[in-house]
């Protein structure tokens, strides 16, 4: 072998060792090349694999705050509908503040749940095969102690969702929905009637009770989003179609990607704004020198 051609071998095999040193093994996803969410997969896995954070929400709280920060926000909402214990809040927690210093962004946590366990099941949609009246209890004084920056909104969901939007807090980027009743997860989604100024074009949303047991389109989580998406012309709630073939390898079989959705509101100013999702040239450029937003809603 001519001694330029194994040079040129030991530097490709060199370039390659640093690749790899600096990006996990299984970290990219087939679209890594020009699609701005799959680029962030090494983050994900840093993330998940870096005992910082080990969560369900981590993936669609990376998005979300990607996306804001795409479209020039400073300030968005994270909310967990069924905080019960809190383990699942003190992780929202966790990746907000890892996501505000990798992204420049403030991100508010918000946990709402009754308090004091599941209410009474109103009829067969809210599977009372599976869930209690009671079930679930929260002892808040002893999780407040442990929060460091979420807010509990404690109280009845028809409630505490109006009361909320009224505050007019920052606009809304990611939400999960463990409320495990029909009932309970229709009154949550009231959160998507907001004007479109609370919200960002598009939010992405987990949803917990929608997979095995006797879950279906006629009851509980999965009933809700089709009463929701039935209700209303210009908002729906969709499931991300093949998911799992655009992340990690070793992620693949994960229950997670079949539990992410996202709200999408025609009706937003911002909803046809570029939001540098796909870039041939530069995927993360965006991410950058984003421009600032200057109101509730993206209009230019």
């Amino acid at each position: 072998m001519p001694a330029s051609v194994f040079k040129r071998l030991i530097g490709k095999s060199v370039r390659l060792l640093q690749r790899w040193a600096e990006e996990p093994p299984g970290a990219t996803g087939p679209m890594d090349a020009w699609a701005a969410p799959y680029t962030l997969n090494p983050l994900f896995v840093q993330l998940v694999e870096g005992d910082r954070i080990g969560s369900r929400y981590t993936w669609p709280a990376i998005q979300a705050a990607s996306l804001a920060r795409r479209l020039g926000y400073d300030r968005v909402s994270f909310i967990e509908f069924g905080v019960a214990g809190g383990n699942g809040l003190l992780n929202l927690e966790q990746n907000a503040a890892v996501l505000e210093t990798h992204f420049g962004i403030g991100i508010d946590v918000y946990g709402f749940d009754t308090g004091t366990g599941l209410p009474r099941p109103k009829d067969y949609r809210d599977l009372p095969n599976l869930w209690h009246e009671g079930a679930f209890q929260m002892d808040a004084k002893r999780l407040q102690a442990r929060l460091r920056r979420a807010r509990l909104m404690l109280g009845p969901v028809a409630e505490t969702v109006p009361a909320f939007i009224a505050t007019a807090p920052a606009p809304i980027a990611f939400v999960s929905f463990d409320l495990d009743f029909y009932s309970s997860t229709t009154d949550a989604l009231a959160l998507f009637d907001a004007e479109p100024g609370r919200l960002l074009p598009r939010v992405h949303c987990y949803f917990d009770d929608i997979l095995g047991y006797t879950f279906c389109e006629f009851n509980g989580e999965r009933l809700a989003i089709t009463d929701f998406n039935a209700a209303h012309r210009l908002r729906k709630v969709a499931a991300i179609p093949g998911l799992r073939y655009f992340v990690p390898d070793r992620f693949t079989k994960s229950p997670w990607w079949d539990r992410y959705y996202l709200l999408h509101i025609f009706d937003h100013d911002g909803y046809a704004r570029n939001d540098a999702t796909i870039d041939p040239a530069n995927p993360l450029l965006a991410l950058r020198e984003p421009a600032r937003h200057e109101g509730p809603c993206a209009t230019k």
